[in-house]
């Protein structure tokens, strides 16, 4: 039986994920796409971004996971029968990197860090001074967000998570529903979004969520470029709800040159870097689950086909 990995386009990446699953368990059949093999054989697919088509193409597929969080790409393709599981591929380097990326991208609008590279490049002294805390809502508290509440926590803000199914997460304050975020927004300093991708949360930053935010705060998405409608940040920016907005996600990647985000005076943008996946990290994970689908045992970050996550 065979495990294929499909990430087109990062052939570097999906060879060394290749390697480093036949390191971790020798016993696996590995096949990198478009190198099927017998389709028949097939039970196990790995993929990000996949093309439309090719999960239909393994009459024996049994598992599907999902090289990195995210998994609307998986569960909304019409091709992939009721009767296969779907996993998420959540390494812990993959939660440590985003809690990293979300507490520095705070960090650097909260000191005016890109003040000080333009001062610098004129050679001029100039102290800001900043608060020493923020008020942060992050909405989704799943692995990510919940890691990356917690290090926000380590660090001295105030972090409230913020859910729509009302799951609690040990030592962060959580809330849930829609009228409890209202009530929070006008008070909080940073928002965050890490939410799955589902039809319940598209579209979900928009001009109903930014007219509550606090005059001059920062909104951060690191979720799904779909999260955000993007000529209603521009309006909203406009009038100072939110002041900043850090984009790492769009709906479109790569970012068009012309967009207008990239010379948007209050958005910073990195091109979807905020967390990567470490093939090693997952080649254990997606192994475990190997065994476990074999085994008949309970698969490690299971999804809910019918909740999208």
């Amino acid at each position: 039986m065979t495990l294929l990995i499909v990430l087109p386009g990062r052939e570097e990446e999906a060879d060394r994920l290749a390697a480093d699953l036949r390191a971790v368990d020798g016993g696996i059949e590995v096949r990198v796409w478009p190198d099927v093999g017998d389709p028949e054989h097939v039970e196990m697919v790995v993929a990000s971004r996949h093309p439309r088509g090719i999960l239909g193409l393994f009459p024996n597929l049994r598992l599907v996971a999902s090289f990195g969080a995210g998994v609307e790409h998986l569960v909304g393709d019409p091709d992939l029968s009721e009767g296969v599981a779907v996993v998420r591929t959540v390494d812990p380097a993959l939660a440590n990197g985003m809690a990293e990326y979300v507490v520095t991208a705070v960090a650097n609008w909260r000191r005016g860090t890109k003040v000080y590279s333009h001062d610098q490049d004129l050679g001029r002294w100039r102290p800001q001074i900043y608060g020493l805390s923020a008020t942060v809502v992050v909405l989704g508290m799943g692995r990510m967000g919940s890691a990356v509440a917690r290090a926000l926590g380590a660090v001295g803000h105030q972090v409230i998570g913020w859910t729509m199914t009302g799951r609690l997460v040990e030592g962060v304050e959580c809330i849930a529903g829609r009228s409890a975020l209202n009530g929070v927004l006008p008070v909080a300093d940073v928002l965050v979004c890490l939410l799955p991708l589902t039809p319940d949360t598209e579209d979900i930053l928009d001009r109903e969520l930014f007219s509550s935010m606090k005059k001059g705060s920062l909104v951060i998405n690191v979720g799904r470029g779909a999260h955000l409608v993007e000529d209603d940040l521009i309006e909203a920016l406009a009038i100072g709800r939110p002041g900043h907005a850090v984009l790492d996600v769009f709906r479109e990647e790569a970012l068009p040159t012309d967009h207008l985000f990239w010379t948007h005076p209050a958005i910073t943008i990195t091109p979807h870097v905020a967390a990567l996946t470490d093939p090693r990290g997952a080649s254990e994970r997606i192994a475990e689950n190997w065994r476990r689908l074999h085994a008949g045992e309970a698969l490690l970050d299971r999804v809910d086909r019918g909740r999208g996550y």
